[in-house]
């Protein structure tokens, strides 16, 4: 029985720097969360996260902005929809090397 931590693949880290993470946190909060796809994008092109991530943040950011164009806006939900992403892209773009340990 293989030991799944021994035979775990090399993760690279996601931000070299302290200075990129809050780069790309403040880059994701300034854009409302438009930017969140590609950050995960090339998180996931590192295999920090998986390949669905990056597809499940364009869904709900694009997929809301698209559907506020075409059914119309009235109740103001697409505000929401962003906010919350937004919110909830920052922390899990804070958290993504929380688990990163040197010589991993």
């Amino acid at each position: 029985m293989a030991n799944p931590y021994i035979n775990a693949p090399i993760r690279a880290r996601m931000y070299a720097r302290t200075m990129h993470k809050v780069v790309w946190i403040v880059a994701v909060v300034a854009s409302a969360g438009l930017l969140a796809p590609p950050l995960f994008f090339i998180a996931a092109k590192k295999r920090v996260v998986s390949m669905a991530v990056p597809v499940v943040y364009a869904a709900i950011i694009y997929g809301a902005a698209f559907l506020s164009s075409i059914l119309g806006n009235p109740k103001n939900w697409m505000g929401g929809v962003l906010s919350i992403t937004m919110i909830v892209a920052a922390v899990h773009a804070a958290i993504l090397d929380a688990d990163w340990k040197p010589g991993r």
